[in-house]
């Protein structure tokens, strides 16, 4: 038969170990919110940072190279979605901003594959650099368009937002 203490220690040492994860996880999920207040939609910046494992961390930067990452992640399926929008259009002039915008993604795409290999060496003013570059291929694309007419505007618009959520976390780094 288990004495008494035995069984009383089955029982507490889980909990113990639960409740240390749970601090480090508060933690995490603070700093989440810290981050996705300041940026200009924190649902989507919530969502961002956590969809990836990563993002359960405590470590600003480390915070940052899981947001880009992501970015990386997401940019490809945002293109997608920008070819999509090709289908059906008749239009010659649209068609050809519409292309012209998925040249546009795939540039951005690399110069945030550069933004992370920056970041990653704290490299934080060249990464500055980096996204004010992504920003303006994205500022060019939704100018190719007449304003609230753009069919692609919910594709650019999350990558507007990406760009802030990586942008936000850079400003929030201190700089050494």
């Amino acid at each position: 038969m288990s004495s008494p203490i035995s069984c009383l220690s089955i029982l507490v040492i889980p909990l113990l170990v639960t409740s240390l994860f749970y601090d480090v996880s508060n933690a995490n999920q603070d700093l989440v919110e810290k981050v996705c207040t300041q940026s200009t939609d924190h649902d989507y910046c919530v969502s961002v940072l956590l969809s990836d494992p990563e993002g359960h961390t405590n470590v600003l930067y480390r915070l940052g190279l899981v947001a880009t990452s992501v970015s990386l992640n997401l940019i490809p399926d945002i293109n997608g979605e920008v070819g999509n929008a090709l289908i059906g259009v008749t239009n010659a002039d649209v068609e050809a901003k519409i292309t012209s915008c998925q040249t546009d993604i795939d540039t951005i795409y690399t110069i945030m594959d550069q933004a992370r290999t920056t970041a990653g060496t704290q490299s934080y003013k060249e990464e500055a650099k980096l996204l004010a570059s992504a920003q303006d291929k994205v500022a060019g694309c939704n100018a190719r368009f007449p304003p609230n007419q753009s069919p692609i505007q919910s594709s650019t618009s999350k990558i507007e937002k990406l760009i802030n959520i990586v942008a936000t976390i850079l400003i929030m780094t201190p700089k050494s």
